[in-house]
């Protein structure tokens, strides 16, 4: 049983100075070359159905992009494909993730992370916490393998910590690219190798896991609309239970991320008023306040770490 859910997504890697945003893929050499091989190989009809191209297109035309969004739009917009059209879709699409997972390995090949940022000390100083935990990374990266750690299940300090990786990881040369349905949606049964479900190989237990926890953190996780189908039940739980029993901390940017991310809890039918009710603690922690030095977020982050460094907590 984890007494501690931690759930890393990409703005973990983020605050250590990793450029991981789709954006910063979409600028690499590794996927202008693939674009250039897509345009220059293929016929105008072809190019116009291109996923890769259409990708590049919406990197042009927006100062922010998805590339997940962007296969659901692709993957709903294009239907009655031909075989050849559709083999060539499943190159095009076997060829993104490769050149995704080589850019990922050329920026954390012999990174080192900051030492002074939040992340990292965090990082650092759950080899001090005595709770049992489950790790679950929402990125293709291993902090573990930049900051020198264990890969594997380890005891710290006597709680032991296990790792989960929802969409793979580089170590693993298995990443998991791809949409997911949307409510009401049929399926396109002629690109469904480019849903995450058809992807998936494992159980990874994630719902058991953060509903067993009495200590949830997220850090860096938008929790947004693609990946709520793995916190829907917890959010659930925690909203209606009368009797307080767990602390949820949100690490997250600033003010306006903090308010993204209320929307998409509610926008999922969740009440957020009813989580400040139910929960022991419900804190956000903006890290562009705390490197300001903000009181209150110091003050947030101290309280955090005192109930994670030490089993005599209310609540726990």
């Amino acid at each position: 049983m984890a007494e501690l859910a931690l759930i890393i997504g990409n703005g973990f890697d983020l605050d250590m100075g990793l450029p991981s945003r789709y954006s910063d893929f979409a600028d690499s050499p590794e996927f202008h070359d693939l674009a250039r091989r897509m345009h220059n190989m293929y016929f105008e009809e072809e190019r116009e159905n291109s996923l890769v191209l259409q990708i590049q297109k919406a990197s042009y035309n927006s100062n922010w992009f998805d590339i997940e969004e962007e296969i659901h739009k692709y993957v709903v917009n294009h239907q009655g494909f031909d075989e050849n059209m559709i083999r060539m879709v499943r190159s095009e699409f076997e060829h993104l993730k490769k050149a995704l997972a080589n850019y990922l390995k050329r920026i954390t090949n012999n990174y080192t992370a900051d030492k002074n940022k939040l992340s990292t000390y965090f990082y650092y100083r759950l080899k001090e916490c005595p709770l049992t935990a489950t790790e679950i990374y929402f990125n293709y990266t291993s902090p573990q393998q930049y900051l020198k750690m264990p890969l594997q299940l380890e005891i710290f300090n006597g709680g032991q910590h296990w790792f989960t990786y929802v969409h793979g990881s580089l170590r693993e040369n298995d990443i998991v690219l791809g949409c997911d349905l949307q409510a009401g949606e049929q399926v396109n049964r002629q690109l469904s190798f480019m849903y995450k479900y058809n992807q998936l190989k494992k159980a990874n237990h994630i719902a058991r896991n953060i509903l067993e926890a009495k200590e949830i953190i997220f850090f860096g996780h938008s929790i947004n609309e693609m990946d709520f189908c793995y916190f829907r039940e917890f959010f659930k739980v925690a909203s209606a239970a009368p009797n307080p029993i767990r602390h949820l901390t949100i690490i997250t940017y600033d003010e306006n991320s903090e308010r993204d991310i209320k929307d998409n809890i509610r926008n999922q039918g969740i009440s957020v008023s009813d989580l400040y009710s139910n929960l022991w603690t419900f804190d956000f922690i903006h890290t562009k306040n705390f490197y300001e030095k903000d009181e209150s977020e110091v003050q947030k982050w101290d309280e955090m770490m005192k109930r994670l460094l030490t089993k005599d907590r209310q609540g726990i």
